[in-house]
């Protein structure tokens, strides 16, 4: 019986001292400082070779977090300058992505200026970010764009500087930038600004034949005070199409409603390197309105050029917005009084004169010289017709008597269309002894109004009453 319970006890005493032996060593491991690092290298080095045999798979486990989870304060010292190519660099450390002395901007929602998505359609995510000097708020921003590789590191791509307006160019609002983000292979972004008088302006950049190029555009205004006053204008700049809006003014909501859609040549497409926060055509119109010494400012429908006035010794020009300066149009003697532009902006029509009787001057804008003159009656009386093709107006001729004669000057007053292919006059309502046809406007292609006067005296004095009337024009 002593013999059983000794052997018992033999046992328990080596299991307790086997565990004791056990707990001794795992002490001892954790006491070792070289111990989990090794097994951390070894576990780095398992994921490394992972990751060379399987691509996509690294990528997965190694995509960077969504803009919500990137440190808000840099982690390390930035690099002293931004990368434009060379090795990748891993995301989750965002401040090696931002250049000394740069801070990442904020959206006007209090949002980080960071987006992630395709943007060149190999399937893998890209991103963009915008920098800014925290010190300076009225100076514009930077633009970076990364493409992301298949270990989810990322290259830069471009530095775009000062692409972005600065901190301070909202007006009122302050801050303007409203988005960045990346839909459909397209980077966008947005402002808005202004005060009673508000504006907002949308862009949208592709990576086309190694280069980033601006491919659409979407701009308009508004009131706060008056609904009716509100306008937009969207773009597409690869094939010219355009949707154009505004405020129907016998819309008691005053809503936008679309009003035309067209197609306008191509042109240039503007480089992101090049890009200063404002779509090119902006940039030229705002450099001739800041000009307070220039008036008649008169943009074309297509924003391709802009005529302008030099105020002090009458010199008038003609600005395309692809050339680096605008051309003068020689031969306009008189005072300028209306810039009249064709519908699809081929022709300009320079108004000038100082009394009813006007002298038109029709220029080729692309090389600013007069093709033609004529002489009308009424400032800025004389339109082209929505084809392009014609123009219209009014003309006295004092050669055949009028009722009116001992009264007023002018003579005989009819409506008249030159075919700008030929450059001749055809008379399609003739004046009378006791009629006038003056004010003609298009109707379409086809049509015309006109106000036809009956002139008569009575008592010594020139009576006269108007009534509206409608043509069509022979073919």
């Amino acid at each position: 019986m002593q013999s059983r319970f000794f052997s018992q006890t033999m046992k328990c005493l080596m299991i307790m001292v086997f565990l004791a032996a056990a707990v001794g060593c795992e002490k001892s491991t954790e006491d070792k400082p070289g111990a989990t690092q090794k097994d951390a290298s070894n576990q780095l080095e398992d994921t490394k070779q992972n990751a060379e045999a399987s691509q996509p798979q690294a990528r997965a486990q190694t995509q960077a977090p969504s803009p919500s989870q990137l440190p808000s304060e840099p982690q390390s010292k930035a690099q002293p300058e931004p990368q434009q190519t060379g090795a990748a660099q891993d995301i989750r450390n965002l401040s090696s992505l931002i250049p000394a002395g740069k801070a990442l901007s904020l959206l006007s929602n209090g949002q980080k200026a960071i987006a992630r998505g395709d943007l060149n359609k190999d399937g893998m995510d890209d991103l963009a970010i915008i920098v800014e000097d925290p010190k300076d708020s009225m100076t514009e921003r930077d633009l970076i764009l990364f493409f992301g590789n298949a270990a989810g590191a990322y290259e830069q791509s471009i530095y775009a500087k000062e692409a972005i307006l600065c901190k301070d160019c909202g007006g009122v609002f302050g801050e303007p930038l409203e988005e960045l983000s990346i839909k459909n292979n397209t980077l966008l972004f947005s402002f808005h600004g202004g005060s009673s008088d508000r504006w907002y302006s949308k862009y949208r950049f592709q990576y086309r034949d190694r280069d980033w190029v601006l491919i659409g555009y979407t701009g308009g205004s508004y009131h706060t005070m008056d609904v009716y006053r509100g306008e937009e204008e969207d773009i597409n700049l690869l094939t010219g199409d355009f949707i154009l809006k505004k405020s129907d003014k016998n819309d008691p909501g005053g809503k936008l409603i679309q009003t035309e859609k067209g197609k306008r040549p191509k042109r240039k497409l503007v480089k992101l390197g090049e890009f200063k926060g404002k779509i090119y055509d902006e940039t030229v119109i705002e450099r001739v309105e800041a000009d307070k010494g220039n008036r008649d400012i008169t943009p074309s429908p297509d924003r391709q050029f802009v005529f302008f006035t030099k105020e002090k010794n009458e010199t008038n020009f003609i600005w395309n917005i692809d050339e680096a300066q605008p051309k003068e149009i020689i031969g306009i003697a008189s005072r300028v009084g209306y810039a009249i532009w064709s519908p699809n902006s081929k022709w300009l029509m320079v108004d000038s004169g100082t009394s009813p009787i006007r002298t038109g001057q029709l220029v080729d804008p692309a090389s600013g010289k007069i093709i033609l003159e004529v002489s009308y009656l009424g400032a800025g009386q004389i339109s082209f017709s929505p084809d392009n093709s014609r123009l219209l107006y009014a003309r006295g001729s004092e050669d055949l008597p009028s009722i009116k004669d001992r009264h007023v000057d002018g003579g005989r007053i009819s409506v008249i269309v030159l075919d700008l292919g030929t450059g001749k006059e055809k008379i399609v309502k003739q004046g009378t002894e006791t009629f006038d046809y003056d004010f003609p406007e298009w109707k379409d292609d086809h049509q015309i109004s006109y106000t036809k006067t009956t002139n008569s005296v009575a008592q010594g004095k020139l009576l006269h009453t108007d009534i509206q009337e409608t043509m069509k024009l022979e073919e």
